[in-house]
């Protein structure tokens, strides 16, 4: 079974200090990943976020939304070249570990139109998982025939890879939160588990303390859903990599943090 791993960019980097990454973390979840990998058994592709590098300049540009002026073309290239900086910080951490990383850039192999994705060569992240090699994605400028331009996250390439594979693959979606709170930011009643097949009012949980112009965890946990009720993903589980130890855990298949089920 194929796994997809997502480092979100509220633990990898300080959302709060533009530009900053949190190295000592990234080597630690570096560390983690190297000690649970087997690829022979379980494929592996890594995603991350962009946190303080891309989301301050797509909030300043409402790059997300689309791209038609000039500033706002001056925006797009500027998010990308954070997402792109970071992603380097990120790929250069996880190769020191013995990891054999292989980064792709969403924007040079991704097109869409009006933020549906309508290209995308993914043989080539098949022949990584031949070959034993781990694919690296993150969230990116796209160029979009009807939007001009938008952003990508790491969640919506994950969603589109999940109805591109036959075997349905588990999630694991490492951030800074312990996990999901329907209370958030008093964070008073914790979620163990989230069943997709049943129904529930999701306007609870609420989006990301910091800058996020991607949804934050109300959208993780909505796209989450989505994937698991439709049988597109065996499973999802939504946890703190802050927490030494957690993603080799979930790595290993331990139950941590919240789990999204069928």
């Amino acid at each position: 079974m194929i796994t997809f791993l997502k480092l979100g960019g509220s633990l990898i980097t300080d959302k709060n200090v533009p530009h900053t990454s949190r190295p000592d973390v990234i080597r630690r979840l570096a560390d983690e990943i190297y000690s649970a990998w087997e690829p022979q058994k379980s494929p592996l592709l890594i995603g991350h976020g962009s946190g303080s590098f891309g989301h301050v300049p797509a909030k300043k540009f409402g790059t997300r939304n689309g791209v038609s002026t000039l500033p706002q073309w001056q925006g797009f290239a500027e998010v990308h070249a954070e997402a792109a900086a970071l992603n380097h910080i990120v790929t250069t951490i996880l190769r020191e570990a013995g990891l054999p990383i292989l980064s792709f850039m969403p924007m040079n192999c991704i097109r869409s139109s009006n933020g549906k994705i309508i290209s995308w060569d993914t043989n080539v992240l098949r022949e990584c998982f031949e070959r034993q090699l781990i694919p690296l994605i993150f969230g990116d400028t796209i160029f979009d025939d009807l939007l001009g331009g938008t952003i990508y996250s790491t969640e919506d390439l994950f969603v589109h890879l999940c109805s591109v594979f036959p075997e349905p693959p588990r999630i694991l979606l490492a951030g800074l939160e312990e996990g999901v709170w329907n209370d958030f930011p008093e964070k008073r009643n914790f979620l163990h588990e989230i069943h997709a097949s049943e129904p529930g009012d999701d306007r609870f949980i609420l989006g990301s303390a910091s800058t996020d112009v991607t949804g934050g965890m109300h959208e993780k946990v909505y796209l989450m859903k989505k994937l698991v009720m439709n049988h597109q993903a065996q499973s999802a589980l939504i946890f703190s990599g802050e927490k030494p130890g957690n993603l080799l855990n979930a790595l290993n298949g331990e139950k941590v943090g919240t789990s999204v089920l069928r």
